[in-house]
């Protein structure tokens, strides 16, 4: 019975693990489809060009391939929230976790709908951005919690697992504030506000009207962001943790690779390439430091992670203070 409900287990992280994968490329997928002018390629929706099977071009299949792939991501979180609540119904965070999904995905259905139809502003392009990076979020957190408890002797010290945690989660909001700044400025035109990089068309200082500052902040934000992410590395390095080492390790290299590829939007003009490239390691880094303030809580004992001190037990008393006479 026990071998049943492990291999049943195994399974449900293996469903999970495929609907975070198929969650992923849709968000590339989408940003692929933005990158290319592909979004009015079905001005209609659900159908395209009032069809189920759209015309044989290039942006409209684009644009189609973004629209099945978020079918087979909404039939994913349906099987996963199905599996949860069948198989794993002594774990109450993967439950609720996965049927919170189901109703993050609806949502993002009907932005989605609500987006084209609305002649894709930037406002609504980033919305839906960010709620995409919810549900890849959320399912992380599932697949988190369904794995097995770590052993006592493989957890970090209470204290410093929790303090670097937090600054994990800032990070991580840090970094989505940093993707959803990217998505306005490409919504509002102001990729190519300035044509050089990392200056400003020559200048340490940007200068210009609104399209200039919507994309000067988001090179400042981004350089907040990497100097945050520097600091957790060298705090890992410090703190000697394997896991946080690595985790921190991998993140920076995925920001450092995704400031290149950032200029390389810039000193290519814009091509699809390096836009959809550019997209596909911010949602990486995102998912990258969410599993890692995620592991970071997991490594945590029960009482910490719930906001309650970790004291040790008062030591009892030994068997030399206890009298000679209760001794015998």
């Amino acid at each position: 019975m026990a071998a049943r409900s492990d291999g049943k287990d195994a399974a449900f992280r293996w469903l999970v693990l495929a609907t975070i994968v198929a969650t992923y490329g849709l968000i590339v997928v989408g940003g692929i489809v933005r990158a290319t002018g592909s979004g009015d390629a079905c001005p209609d929706w659900p159908r395209c060009h009032g069809e189920l099977i759209p015309p044989l071009e290039r942006d409209v299949l684009i644009e189609f391939s973004h629209r099945l792939l978020a079918s087979l991501v909404g039939v994913l979180v349906l099987a996963t929230a199905f599996g949860a609540w069948r198989w794993q119904r002594h774990n109450p965070i993967v439950r609720w976790g996965s049927l919170a999904t189901v109703g993050l995905v609806g949502a993002q259905v009907v932005l989605g709908g609500v987006t084209v139809l609305s002649d894709l502003p930037s406002s609504m392009v980033m919305a839906h951005l960010a709620l995409a990076s919810m549900i890849l979020a959320v399912l992380i957190g599932v697949a988190f919690a369904a794995l097995p408890a770590l052993d006592v002797e493989r957890r970090p010290e209470a204290a410093r697992a929790a303090s670097f945690r937090n600054i994990a989660l800032v990070s991580a909001l840090a970094t989505l504030a940093l993707m959803l700044s990217g998505s306005y400025v490409s919504g509002s035109g102001a990729g190519l506000a300035f044509r050089d990089w990392p200056l400003f068309d020559g200048s340490l200082m940007p200068e210009g009207g609104r399209l200039a500052m919507i994309h000067a902040t988001h090179r400042f934000l981004a350089g907040a962001v990497g100097l945050l992410l520097a600091f957790v590395a060298v705090r890992a390095w410090q703190w000697g943790y394997r896991p946080a080492v690595a985790m921190s390790s991998v993140a920076f290299v995925l920001y450092v690779a995704q400031a290149m590829v950032g200029a390389a939007n810039i000193w290519t003009l814009l091509q699809p390439a390096a836009s959809g490239a550019h997209l596909a390691l911010a949602v990486l880094l995102w998912a990258a430091l969410v599993s890692m303030t995620l592991h970071m809580q997991r490594a945590l004992p029960a009482g910490a992670r719930r906001g309650r001190p970790v004291t040790a037990p008062a030591p009892g008393p030994t068997r030399a203070a206890v009298p000679a006479q209760e001794a015998r």
